[in-house]
C-alpha cells in the first residue's frame, strides 16, 4: 500500500525538483551570458582601440600577432578578425579566415553589435565593432570615408554551456538524496499515520466478518481515520444491538411456535377423538327424531339438538383444518375463473328473508395466471365472499369483487356495504379463534391468512371512511414466481 501511494507522490516530487533545477539552471545560464556578453563588448571595445593606436603609429605589420595574443588573452573567444569595409577579411588571428567574406553585408553593423548565432553555429556568438575613420587615419584612408574597417570577434559559448552542466550536476548530486531522505521520512509518516491504522480497520473488519462483533477500531485518533473508525464502531454497535434484538425476536417466536406446535397436535387430537362420539350422536338423533315424529315439542328439541351438533361437527372441522393444514399443490392457476366459481357458491348460498345481494363484478381480462393451489385459494375467496355477505346480513347491499394487477403482483379485492369493522379489532381479526360473531368459530380469516402466506402472498384490510369492509389478497404470477424459483 505505501509503494502505491509513495511511487506516484516521489514520482511528482522528482519531477517538481528536476523543474526547479532546470529553471535555477537556466536562471544561473542567463546570468552567465548576460556577463559574458557585458565582458565582450568590453573587450571588443579594448581591441578595436589597440588597432586604432597600432594603426596610426604605422604597426600594420604587427596587427595579426596583436590579433593572435589578444584571441589567446581570453579562453572564451575563438577569433578575432580585422574585416574591410567591403567586407573582406584583411587580418586574423586564424590565418585560414583571411580573405573570406563572413558578413553578407557588414556595411549594416553601424554600431557595436552582439550577434546570437552567425553562420548559424549555435556554439558561437559573435562581436562586430566598427573602427571609426579619425582625422589621425587620413594618411591612409580617404577622408570621406566613416569607417575604415570592422573587427570581427567570435566567442564560445563552451564556458557557459559547461558552467550549466556543472551546475545542473551539482543541483542533482544534491536533490538525490533530498528526495531520498524526504521518500523515508514519508515512507515512515505514512507508515505511523495512515497504513497501521488502515491495516488496523481492515482487521477489525474482517474479525466483525467473521461474526466477532465485539472488536473495535477506535484508537483515539481526532483524524480523518479516527472518524472513520468510531463511524464503524458505532455501526459494530448498533448491530451487536439489532443481533441481540433479533436473538431475542427469535427465541420468543420459537418458544411460541413449539407451543403453538403442541397446541395445534393437541387440537388436532382432541378434535379427533370429538368427532367420532358427534358422529355417533348425530345418528342416535336421527333414530329418536324419526321415534318422536308425532310429538311435536319434544321433535323441535331433537331438531336442536342436531343443529348444535353439527355446528360442533363444523367446528371441529375447521379445528382440524387450521391445525393440519393440507399440502399447497401449486400450478397455473386462472384467478378470475377462480373468482368465478366462487360467485356461483356465494349465488346459491340461502339468504334470510327477502334479503337482496347485488354483485358488482370487475375483472381484468388480460389478468396473468397465478402459482397457486386452485382448491386453497378458492377457499379463501369463497371465506372473504360469505364474510361480506354476512357482514351485510338482513339489509342487502353490495358485494363488489376485482382482479387486477399492481406492481407486479395480482390483487382481488373483496368489498362489502356493511357496518365496517371497528377499530380496536382490526388489529386481531387474523388470529386464530378471534370472532365477533355469535356463532362463529375465528378460525376462517385465520386459516385464509395462513394460506395465502404458504403461497407467498399478502392478505390485508381496510375500511373506508363511507363504511364497509375491503380485503384484498395478494398473490404472485406463474412468470415471475417461477424465475424467483429458477434464480
Amino acid at each position: 500500500m505505501r509503494a502505491r501511494i509513495l511511487l506516484p507522490t516521489a514520482l511528482l516530487f522528482a519531477l517538481t525538483l528536476a523543474a526547479m533545477g532546470a529553471g535555477a539552471v537556466q536562471l544561473y545560464g542567463a546570468d552567465m551570458d548576460n556577463g559574458q556578453h557585458e565582458r565582450a563588448e568590453l573587450f571588443g571595445g579594448m581591441v578595436a582601440g589597440g588597432l586604432t593606436t597600432m594603426m596610426l603609429e604605422g604597426g600594420h605589420a604587427q596587427v595579426p600577432d596583436l590579433l593572435r595574443v589578444m584571441a589567446g588573452h581570453r579562453r572564451d573567444v575563438d577569433t578575432i578578425s580585422l574585416v574591410r569595409p567591403d567586407g573582406e577579411v584583411r587580418f586574423s588571428s586564424r590565418p585560414a579566415l583571411v580573405g573570406t567574406r563572413p558578413w553578407p553585408r557588414v556595411a549594416d553593423f553601424d554600431q557595436q553589435t552582439l550577434v546570437a548565432h552567425p553562420s548559424s553555429d549555435p556554439s558561437q556568438y559573435a562581436l562586430v565593432q566598427p573602427i571609426a575613420n579619425a582625422q589621425g587615419c587620413h594618411r591612409c584612408h580617404s577622408a570621406d570615408a566613416g569607417v575604415n574597417g570592422y573587427l570581427d570577434v567570435r566567442f564560445s559559448r563552451r564556458l557557459v554551456t559547461d558552467a550549466k552542466l556543472r551546475l545542473a550536476r551539482t543541483l542533482a548530486m544534491a536533490g538525490l538524496p533530498a528526495l531520498a531522505a524526504l521518500l523515508a521520512i514519508a515512507w515512515w509518516l505514512l507508515g505511523r499515520e495512515a497504513v497501521r491504522p488502515l491495516k488496523r480497520i481492515v482487521a477489525t473488519m474482517r474479525r466483525a466478518e467473521s461474526g466477532e462483533l465485539s472488536v473495535t477500531a477506535d484508537e483515539g485518533r481526532p483524524d480523518e481515520l479516527g472518524v472513520a473508525a468510531r463511524g464503524f464502531d458505532a455501526m459494530l454497535a448498533a448491530l451487536r444491538r439489532s443481533q441481540e434484538q433479533v436473538e431475542a425476536l427469535y427465541r420468543e417466536h420459537m418458544v411460541r411456535a413449539d407451543r403453538f406446535a403442541s397446541v395445534g397436535e393437541l387440537a388436532a387430537n382432541l378434535a379427533h377423538e370429538i368427532r367420532n362420539p358427534l358422529a355417533g350422536l348425530s345418528g342416535a338423533l336421527e333414530l329418536l327424531a324419526e321415534d318422536l315424529r308425532d310429538s311435536p315439542q319434544k321433535g323441535e328439541v331433537v331438531a336442536e339438538m342436531r343443529r348444535q351438533v353439527e355446528r360442533l361437527t363444523h367446528i371441529m372441522d375447521s379445528l382440524l383444518s387450521f391445525a393440519r393444514p393440507p399440502k399447497v399443490r401449486l400450478r397455473s392457476t386462472d384467478v378470475n375463473r377462480t373468482l368465478d366459481q366462487v360467485l356461483f357458491l356465494v349465488g346459491k348460498q340461502p339468504r334470510k328473508g327477502n334479503q337482496r345481494l347485488d354483485v358488482d363484478l370487475h375483472l381484468a381480462p388480460d389478468l396473468p395466471e397465478a402459482l397457486a393451489d386452485p382448491a386453497q385459494v378458492q377457499q379463501v375467496f369463497l371465506n372473504l365472499c360469505l364474510n361480506a355477505v354476512q357482514a351485510m346480513n338482513g339489509t342487502g347491499g353490495m358485494l363488489t369483487v376485482r382482479s387486477y394487477c399492481a406492481d407486479s403482483l395480482i390483487v382481488v379485492e373483496v368489498a362489502d356495504t356493511g357496518p365496517g369493522i371497528p377499530a380496536e379489532v382490526r388489529p386481531h381479526i387474523f388470529k386464530p379463534f378471534f370472532t365477533t360473531k355469535r356463532n362463529g368459530t375465528g378460525l376462517g380469516l385465520a386459516i385464509s391468512a395462513r394460506i395465502v402466506a404458504d403461497h407467498g402472498g399478502q392478505i390485508d384490510c381496510q375500511c373506508p371512511s363511507s363504511g364497509g369492509a375491503v380485503f384484498s389478497v395478494k398473490l404472485l404470477p406463474a412468470s415471475v414466481a417461477s424465475e424467483n424459483q429458477h434464480s
